[in-house]
Order: C-alpha cells, then structure tokens, then sequence
C-alpha cells in the first residue's frame, strides 16, 4: 500500500526461554470449540514528546516470557496442544505517510474497513503460523497505532486485554528501574489451569455452514450509542410488574443495545420476507466468577465462554407494535437462565456438558438459515482495554477490526466508559435498511 512503508519485519521471540516443563499446552474444551481465526484489534495513540517505539519491542519480548504459548506453535503431533518452542511472534514496523488517523483514512477509498486493515499484521491462520501478530504504525506526526492479532484458539478477550495491558506496564516502566524490576513481578499468567479441569476431547461436532461465494459483500459500520441515547432507550420501556428480576427491571447498557438491534433485524427480516420468522440471538457469557464447583479461575487465561441464544417465535413477533421491552425481557431471561445453570453446576463434567450443548445448539440454528434468522453478538464491554498506557498516554481509540467475515455485531465500550461503539456487519443491502431504522443513534463515527 503506497501510503504505508514497511520498516521492519521480524519473527520476534521471548527475552528468555520457556521453561522445559511449560513447553507443552494442553488446549481446553473451551479453546477446541473456539473459532479457528485470529482476533484483530487496533489501538490508537495521540502524538506524544515521550514516545519510544524502540521500547515497545523490548517490552514486547519481555512480556512473552510471561505469555510463552504466544510465542509457540500448534503441536504437530497433537492437535489439542501448542508447544511453547519460543519460535517467536510476527512484529511489523511501518511508517504511515500521513498525519493522524483520519487523514490516513480519508486518503483512502471509500471502504474504511479495508483501510484499517492495512494496520494490523497480514497473517493466515495455520497450523505453522504464528499465534500472535504486532504491526506498530507511526505517523508523521507521531501519531501511533499498534495492530495486533491474535489465535482465538489460545485467547478470549480477557486474554487479550490481560496480555495488552501487561505488555504496557511492562512497556511504561522499561528504562526508568532496574531491569530485572522492569516486568509486573505481582502479576502471574496462569496458563494450563482450563484444560486440566476441562481438556480438549474427541468430540462429533456439526461444522458450522460455509458462507456462499455468491452470496453479496459483507459491509461493516460503526455506531455509537451514548449516555444520552442509551437511557433515552431505557426510558422506552415498561415497566414490567410481573418479575422481581432487576435485570428485567433495570437492564444494563449492553442488553438495551443488543436488544435493539435484534429488534431491528427481525423487523427488515419481516419486511422483507413479507412474514415474522423465528429468530435467535447468541452471545457469549464468560464463566469467570460464576462457578462455584471449581476452585477460582477469575485470572484464568484462554477461552473461558459458553454460548447462550435467545430465541424469538414467530407467532410472538407478528404484531406491528413489538415493544423494545419484549426484546429485552427474552435477553435479560436468557442470561439469567444461563447463569443460574452455570451456578447450579456441581462438577466440571456439568460445565462440560452445558458448554458442548449450548455449542451444538447454536451450529443448529446456523444450519436453519433458509427458515430462520439467527444473529450473532459480541460484546468486549467492562474490559480494560483504554487502560493500555505504554508510556504516551492512553489510547484515544481502541476498535475491533476485520469483522466482515460473516454478519455479526460487536460491542465495545466508548473511552468515557458510559457509551456503546457497535460494529455492525451485514450484506450490504440489509445495512442500507439498517442505516435507516437506526435514526436514534447520536452519531455514526469514523473513529472514536
């Protein structure tokens, strides 16, 4: 790409060797049912007099001695395993030829999507490439932006911002104290914890329906739902005097957005197939500080989810006056009801079982597209990831890039921590229609 010079390119590998008896990990049952793909996400940066990009590698490589199977490769003998061989992790330097972010981004053509992927490493996932990609972007003007990516087969989002976070105390401190003291010593990685209660197992597993080649492009926009907006939308629904449960009652941020959403979607699905459709909404819900037949696992790394699906009957979405609430009161219940099952589970074989049938449930409804519409939501919201200062301030944007492989949404929090930024990601005429219906948004944001 003409506007982006690539400096420098390097397998980059841990500052020490991992330890004999950490070389092999044990994948869990919940990184086997994880997606084989890597996660993208950029963070962007204000200039600063205080940048040192040269720290960013060093700390880099410090910080992998702590995430060692970052810097491995999937065992070739044992497909539910990563050997921590330290071969090391893609790291990319470029300098942008432009002056911030938005110039970048108007330099380019209309597909803001593709412009962003220009800033993150190019990596295909297989089992020879690497689990983790950097590519540090400088601008003229100093302006940063670091791309990572990352096997979603080794990392959730709690993952991802534990590493990112790590890596940037360890990045902030760097020069400033002796260096044996430059790394969190009060913080410890604990990898391996999942899979010795829940380890991968041979498993008949439907694969998920590949997406047609025919089928039209994929389109990905961002929106933001602020304070403002979001208890605007509170205000519109009723009060539900049957349920004691606050979560109907007061729902949070994240289940007045995503109701919505689904709200609108089954509403151009309806318009558009001239009838009401069984519809389903899934969503992750994470197990962290939930189970209580297990020892603690708040700080457990890799992915440590299970699916849950709302669904939505046709005959109960027929009526012309379909309430936000009624969206709400079928996600607020669904996540109750999920999390009361995790609560009630009295062994891991428990966990186990409710994991592999939530998953096989959610493969089924994707199986029923020609008769069905099922819609997929992710939501990364209360994680710290505007809490990354590598030295020159906090980021002043951090978004999920590449969504567009299939239709999705995804949830992050605004930097002010009080608002929603949705990516949204749909065939292109379905976003046209979906543009429309959401007139209540405050802004439809490039960036930030």
């Amino acid at each position: 790409m003409a506007d982006i010079e690539i400096k420098s390119r390097k397998m980059l590998k841990p500052s020490a060797s991992t330890s004999d008896n950490l070389r092999i990990l044990k994948l869990s049952l919940f990184d086997q049912l994880a997606p084989r793909s890597y996660v993208p996400i950029l963070f962007n940066y204000l200039p600063s007099s205080t940048s040192s990009y040269d720290k960013l590698e060093k700390s880099l490589a410090e910080t992998l001695t702590k995430f060692y199977p970052f810097a491995g490769r999937f065992g070739k003998d044992d497909p539910f395993s990563i050997d921590c061989n330290d071969e090391g992790v893609e790291y990319v330097q470029t300098k942008v030829n432009a002056d911030d972010l938005p110039e970048f981004l108007r330099r380019q053509a209309n597909d803001i999507e593709s412009s962003l992927l220009h800033l993150l490493p190019v990596m295909v996932h297989m089992p020879s490439s690497p689990l983790l990609g950097v590519q540090v972007n400088v601008f003229n003007n100093g302006e940063i932006a670091i791309g990572i990516k990352v096997s979603h087969i080794i990392a959730d989002a709690f993952t991802i911002a534990t590493f990112v976070n790590e890596w940037a105390h360890t990045c902030l401190i760097t020069g400033t104290i002796s260096t044996q003291d430059t790394t969190n010593n009060n913080f410890f990685p604990s990898f391996g914890q999942l899979s010795s209660l829940f380890p991968a197992r041979v498993l008949q597993l439907p694969s998920p329906p590949n997406t047609s080649t025919t089928d039209p492009e994929i389109v990905t926009r961002r929106f933001v739902f602020d304070a403002l907006t979001i208890e605007n939308l509170r205000k519109t629904i009723k009060d539900d005097s049957t349920t004691d449960d606050d979560m109907i009652k007061q729902p949070s941020r994240v289940v007045v957005v995503m109701s919505l959403i689904w709200k609108v979607l089954t509403h151009i699905s309806s318009a558009k197939n001239g009838n009401s459709r069984n519809s389903s909404l899934g969503f992750a819900i994470s197990f962290r500080g939930k189970l209580s037949c297990v020892p603690s696992l708040e700080h457990a790394l890799g992915n440590y989810v299970t699916i849950a699906i709302a669904n939505l009957e046709a005959s109960d979405h027929s009526r012309k006056d379909d309430q936000l609430n009624d969206f709400v009161k079928l996600v607020g219940n669904t996540i109750r009801d999920t999390c009361v099952a995790i609560g009630k589970a009295s062994s891991v074989d428990d966990i186990s079982s409710l994991t592999v049938n939530n998953w096989k449930n959610g493969v089924e409804k994707l199986f029923q597209g020609d008769t069905m519409n099922t819609y997929i939501t992710t939501s990364w919201c209360k994680l710290p990831w505007y809490e990354a200062d590598f030295g020159w301030g906090k980021p002043f944007w951090v978004t999920r890039v590449g969504f567009n492989a299939i239709e999705g949404v995804f949830l992050m929090d605004t930097k002010d921590g009080n608002g929603i930024q949705v990516t949204v990601c749909l065939k292109e005429k379905k976003m046209t229609e979906f543009e429309k219906h959401l007139d209540i948004l405050s802004s439809t944001p490039i960036v930030g």
